[in-house]
């Protein structure tokens, strides 16, 4: 059925690009059609974060190749104390906002602070902010003093991009109104209007504070939701760069339009377990889950085939993934595991076989039948498919499944209210430093509903929150990470990164590094055929 769905599609597209290749291309007005924002507003605290426009800018930027936190934003330097309890960002002195709005202070920050940590915020990760105190030491020095101690700080400012800054001289004259009418920013771009059907047009600024030269006319962002349009726009002229699920970028390849990929990972995916399975105590004691027992887990990470996975799922253009949330380009990496994956997560279906006749399965299992949610999530239409190929191979070594169609805030009610019984795909975008993904993906300590439930593991995350000294922080996540591996207490499946489709005789390329939420970035940094 699914392969009918997508050949049908293929066919409507097909026609409708003859349609439309007739259009002309319009001359250095740069559009980009991507995935709808999570809310339609100018006002950064109503919508759940990650994309930054191109107006804005937060106190810490990106390296564009590497993705390192650097001093492209607001901020040229900062520091904290032995702590990681009080950060101070000096502020760039030549920064200032577009339409005459003066410079970017200090004062800014604080007034910004202010308004993303309200009651009405859906960003996502602000709870970090919540409880901060944000002091205006001088004009161009900003302190957040915190509760408890943070490391990785900078991680909110660059890669969640938890805090946007505003200008509190516009504010004073228009309010909120005028935030939401005409926003000024301190980027390399403009605000020029936001219209019915969601397209924000952009201007360069001249003579940016930063010394940042875009090199076309104007830029226009389009949140189109179905990914058929977006392909007929890019083929018609209408667009020259789109995003697109994989299943629809050979159809653009194939008419002359080339792929650019954000210089790094921006995404890891897995399939992972729900229920605070190894916790026979905890709220979802009593869901009686096959993968309670850890040959259960065992042969399922063994039953699936990552490398057919990642060439359907990713034309081929992702690495294997050896520990959901771990990344080598942060402390705590742990090289030992990727050496060792084959061995011990390897594709052996045989092994698999006999790991479910040792534990007597599916004799000795209740609820024999594992439930697997196909379901789907902004900016991941893989989801569905991976539900589907993992049912597949399961299936080849003998699991029984089942698959449940599921929307991505029902899935969520479930695991938050420890009802969940099923595996499901799930994403970390943007990847997270080791030490906020290993807690936030396996124990209680950032997302209760997302822990595994090992008390063991949840106590090596309490040592880690209440430790300062780095080696020691990263010696406690190569533990936390070897515990993940060692119990198979998830289903790691590739490295990802950001993907768009552009038209080469409109765009030349575009270097950004993966690195924010939406794996968008950068905008100023697209280069254009003269």
């Amino acid at each position: 059925m699914l392969g009918f769905c997508f050949s049908a599609r293929k066919v409507l597209i097909s026609g409708a690009a003859i349609t439309l290749m007739a259009s002309s291309a319009i001359a250095q007005n740069v559009v980009v059609a991507i995935d709808p924002g999570s809310a339609e507003s100018n006002l950064y605290w109503e919508t759940i974060g990650g994309l930054i426009p191109p107006h804005m800018q937060s106190l810490v930027g990106n390296d564009p190749e590497t993705g390192a936190y650097d001093n492209s934003g607001l901020a040229e330097s900062w520091e904290h104390n032995e702590d990681f309890t009080s950060w101070t960002f000096k502020l760039n002195p030549e920064a200032e906002f577009s339409n005459g709005w003066g410079p970017v202070t200090a004062e800014d920050v604080v007034h910004s602070a202010a308004l993303h940590v309200g009651e009405d915020s859906r960003l996502s990760g602000i709870q970090a902010l919540r409880d901060a105190t944000v002091t205006a030491v001088d004009e161009h020095t900003v302190r957040f003093d915190l509760p408890s101690p943070e490391p990785d700080f900078l991680f909110l400012h660059a890669g969640r991009a938890v805090l946007l800054i505003y200008s509190k001289a516009q504010f004073e004259a228009e309010g909120l109104e005028g935030y939401a009418e005409n926003p000024a920013g301190s980027g390399p771009f403009t605000y020029v209007s936001r219209d019915l059907s969601n397209t924000l047009k952009f201007a360069p600024v001249e003579g940016h504070w930063s010394g940042v030269d875009v090199d076309f006319d104007s830029l226009e962002l389009r949140f189109v939701g179905e990914p058929a349009t977006r392909l007929a726009m890019l083929l018609s002229g209408e667009a020259d760069i789109v995003s697109l699920p994989r299943e629809l970028q050979a159809d653009a390849v194939a008419q002359g339009n080339e792929i650019v990929s954000s210089a790094q990972a921006s995404m890891q995916s897995a399939m992972v377990f729900s229920g605070l399975f190894m916790n026979s105590d905890g709220p979802a004691k009593d869901l009686n889950l096959p993968w309670q027992d850890v040959r259960i887990r065992e042969a399922m990470n063994r039953a699936l085939d990552r490398e057919a996975m990642i060439d359907i799922l990713y034309e081929g253009r992702a690495e294997p993934l050896t520990v959901f949330s771990m990344d080598p380009r942060f402390d705590g990496y742990v090289p030992d595991l990727t050496e060792n994956f084959d061995d011990s997560y390897g594709y052996d279906p045989e092994r698999a076989s006999e790991l479910l006749a040792e534990a007597n399965y599916p004799d000795a299992f209740e609820n024999r039948v594992i439930p697997i949610a196909a379901t789907a999530l902004a900016g991941n239409p893989e989801f569905g498919l991976m539900a589907e190929l993992a049912q597949s191979l399961f299936a080849d070594v003998g699991l029984q499944t089942e698959i449940r169609e599921m929307d991505w805030p029902t899935l969520q009610n479930a695991r938050v209210g420890f009802t969940a019984d099923f595996v499901h795909p799930m994403r970390n975008a943007p990847v997270r430093p080791n030490a906020i993904g290993v807690l936030a993906s396996h124990t209680t300590h950032l997302s209760p509903a997302y822990s595994i439930g090992s008390p063991e593991l949840d106590e090596m995350g309490a040592e880690l929150v209440e430790t300062k000294e780095p080696a020691e922080r990263a010696n406690i996540v190569e533990n936390m990470f070897t515990y993940v591996f060692d119990n198979y207490a998830h289903m790691p499946i590739a490295t990802v990164s950001a993907e768009v489709v552009i038209n080469p005789e409109r765009v030349k390329g575009w270097q950004f590094p993966g690195a924010s939420s939406s794996g968008f970035s950068h905008f100023h940094l697209i280069d254009t055929v003269e």
